[in-house]
């Protein structure tokens, strides 16, 4: 589990994704550490993960450390547990729907480059300066400034 205080927090931020190989490959699927100022217990086998999810109501809920909760905020959708999270899921996965998209997102697209492009008929024009307008002009467009 590490030095007392800090644990394995230094050599998980050092190795990143390695330190889970390695712990893996030291203590197996499931084991207890000491990560981000709190004692951890980090299970890496798909069936006992799908039962504690599957489970939460039942006492297992799975969560980060508080440094963690204290940094993306208590209530991000990796934080929230049960009907909350099924909400957030939901109204997350709604703006990324392949119907929302070809329905509200394509032909914002479509209009914003046929506006931007009807400039260039029978033109010659300066393909990079016409490339920064389109970035300056998209950024605009995500901003909501367009439409």
């Amino acid at each position: 589990m590490g030095w007392p205080i800090f644990g394995e927090t230094t050599e998980f931020l050092k190795q990143g994704p390695n330190f889970m190989k390695n712990q893996r490959a030291r203590y197996g699927n499931f084991f207890k550490s000491h990560i981000l100022g709190c004692p951890t217990v980090v299970s890496m086998d798909p069936e006992l993960n799908r039962y504690i999810l599957m489970n939460e109501a039942k006492g297992l809920v799975p969560g980060y450390p508080q440094s963690m909760l204290d940094i993306l905020g208590k209530c991000n959708i990796a934080a929230v547990h049960g009907s909350t999270h099924k909400q957030m899921r939901g109204a997350l996965l709604a703006l990324i729907s392949p119907t929302m998209i070809r329905q509200q997102l394509l032909p914002k697209i479509d209009d914003f480059m046929r506006t931007f492009l009807t400039n260039w008929d029978n033109k010659v024009i300066d393909l990079q300066e016409k490339t920064k307008e389109a970035q300056i002009t998209a950024a605009d467009f995500r901003q909501g400034k367009i439409f």
